[in-house]
């Protein structure tokens, strides 16, 4: 008997701490997701279809770009069909960017101001989120957006708190600067729109001084990284063999450390909601 008490005494033990774990529901994977929709999901004919895709993706945390003709009213109930009971929106108008998630959003800052879309700054488990979309067609009014959203990314980071920053760049990264240069499209492309070309790599380059990780460099293998998110095949003037790589999910050192993985999906039916792909993240 005395042999086996310690035994006794031990699965006890084991199976108390179990049960406390289960009762209080240990956190599993967060898996955040951004999109730029095309106007509202292909100029909403993809509505369905696009809300049915990202329901099938089981993410905490989803970011819109191009959320055009939508109000908070609409976006509630958009972001109920993938199980989203909390939604915001920057705007009402443009081209807003929207966050919605399966828990609360505390609204930080919804800027429009020096911004060519706006962002929007929101807290969601602790973590600061911020959804951006950048200027389309100027370099120098991106260089300009990249260095605000830096300025509170430094503070924010020198608090050690967490930050993600995702969304629609509209530029490239200097990470990719080799295969980008390789295609004859990157050399026409400058010529063709010299406001919009950014040859240095500027605007990406700020968020890389400003201590932020991309997640999909760090985590995809290359020739996936390679495949760019934009564009689909879903408008004739789209040319899915210039490979841009333009959507990017950044976060902080520490998030980075926890990522298990970060990919841009490729289902064929994403051909049919908008002319970029998603990107998206998981982290422990």
């Amino acid at each position: 008997m005395k042999n086996l008490f310690p035994l006794l005494f031990f699965a006890a033990t084991f199976l108390t701490a179990s049960a406390h774990r289960i009762q209080a529901k240990e956190p599993g994977p967060f898996k955040i997701l951004t999109y730029n929709v095309l106007y509202g999901f292909n100029f909403q004919k993809s509505t369905d279809l696009g809300a049915q895709w990202i329901k099938g993706q089981h993410a905490d945390l989803v970011a819109l770009q191009e959320m055009t003709n939508y109000t908070q009213v609409k976006l509630t109930a958009l972001a109920k069909k993938w199980g989203h009971q909390h939604s915001v929106i920057l705007k009402e108008n443009g081209f807003p960017v929207c966050l919605t998630a399966n828990s609360a959003i505390e609204v930080i800052e919804k800027r429009v101001e020096d911004m060519w879309h706006g962002y929007l700054h929101c807290k969601v488990r602790g973590v600061n989120i911020f959804v951006v979309h950048l200027s389309p067609s100027n370099h120098n009014v991106r260089v300009k957006e990249a260095g605000i959203l830096c300025a509170k990314v430094k503070l924010l980071l020198a608090a050690d708190q967490r930050v993600i920053i995702m969304g629609d760049f509209n530029c490239n990264s200097p990470l990719d600067r080799d295969w980008l240069e390789a295609q004859p499209s990157t050399q026409e492309w400058r010529e063709k729109l010299p406001d919009n070309a950014d040859p240095g790599y500027l605007t990406m380059s700020q968020f890389h001084a400003a201590g932020l990780y991309d997640l999909v460099h760090e985590k995809c293998p290359a020739a996936q990284v390679r495949l760019g998110t934009f564009s689909t095949r879903i408008k004739k003037q789209d040319r899915p063999g210039d490979r841009w790589r333009i959507d990017f999910i950044l976060t902080d050192p520490t998030l980075a450390l926890r990522c298990i993985n970060a990919d841009t999906p490729r289902d064929p039916v994403l051909h049919k909601i908008s002319d970029h792909f998603p990107v998206q993240a998981t982290f422990r």
